[in-house]
């Protein structure tokens, strides 16, 4: 049988109604690429919103940071963490708002998928910080954003995905050869089209789609192993519910490109378990 061409026009076509960033996480990444903004002018942004101000505030306090003094206001947040961890942290409680489902049966297949994030994301900080990576808070983005073209078609392709559901217990694959056998196309190619209407960066963007198949990334190549490695590790720790019930195949040249010694593997793992334990609460 010829494989299907996945058109992008036509996922764009069916899901016409793609949520939208909240216009303060929008306005926090203007001043967060603008060279000229102090961290005044974002704290003024963040303060604006009460909710966004609680949050920051209750994680930077949390053990994930383990900061050794108690931040009480945004702008000491902002110079301790940085512009950019800041906006990632928000751009993440952002999106677990977008999509929350108030169908208790829904909302219960999400957190399972949230939770799977969340791990990935723990995983790609923690191989990031073994790695000495420059860029950890994007990393972290990265793995919870990699997997968000499923929760897309959990709520605007239900029909569709019931059948890729159907098909995952009925013949034991992983979910995106469900999705690729049954749709034509996958949540990594969904995820992407959507990073690109929320105009995330190129390497968020890369890396999710393209975390199955690292290489794919070209000058991302590294960033999308360090996800897709993660994604392998919090399946084997079973954190969260990826799908399916199979671990996917680790891309032997994404592995040799991290050049991580096997001996490192196991507290790499446990440290992932540390901080998802942590992460999780304040999520929650």
């Amino acid at each position: 049988m010829k494989k299907r061409i996945p058109d992008p026009k036509k996922i764009i076509n069916r899901i016409d109604d793609l949520p939208t960033l909240p216009r303060t996480v929008l306005k926090i990444t203007e001043l967060v690429n603008d060279p000229k903004s102090s961290a005044k002018d974002l704290a003024m942004v963040i303060t604006d919103d009460q909710i966004l101000t609680a949050r920051l505030l209750k994680l930077v306090n949390s053990s994930f940071y383990g900061l050794p003094q108690r931040i009480s206001t945004v702008t000491g947040a902002i110079v301790l963490i940085g512009f950019d961890a800041i906006r990632n942290l928000l751009l993440t409680t952002s999106v677990f708002d977008l999509f929350a489902d108030r169908n208790r049966k829904k909302q219960r297949k999400q957190e399972e998928f949230w939770d799977h994030s969340l791990g990935c994301a723990v995983g790609a900080k923690v191989i990031g910080n073994y790695l000495r990576h420059d860029n950890i808070e994007e990393l972290f983005v990265a793995g919870l954003l990699h997997d968000i073209g499923k929760i897309v078609e959990m709520m605007f392709q239900p029909d569709e995905f019931s059948k890729v559901v159907a098909a995952i217990n009925r013949e034991n694959i992983l979910m995106i050869t469900a999705e690729n056998k049954i749709l034509g196309y996958s949540h990594a190619e969904v995820g992407k089209l959507l990073a690109e209407k929320w105009n995330l960066p190129a390497k968020l963007v890369q890396i999710i789609a393209h975390h199955h198949q690292p290489n794919a990334a070209g000058s991302f190549a590294l960033e999308t192993a360090i996800v897709h490695l993660a994604d392998i590790f919090c399946r084997a720790l079973d954190m969260g519910f990826g799908g399916d019930y199979k671990i996917p195949p680790l891309d032997s040249v994404a592995w040799e490109s991290l050049k991580i010694k096997t001996s490192a593997i196991e507290g790499i793992m446990e440290t992932m378990q540390e901080e998802y334990g942590d992460i999780r609460l304040f999520i929650s």
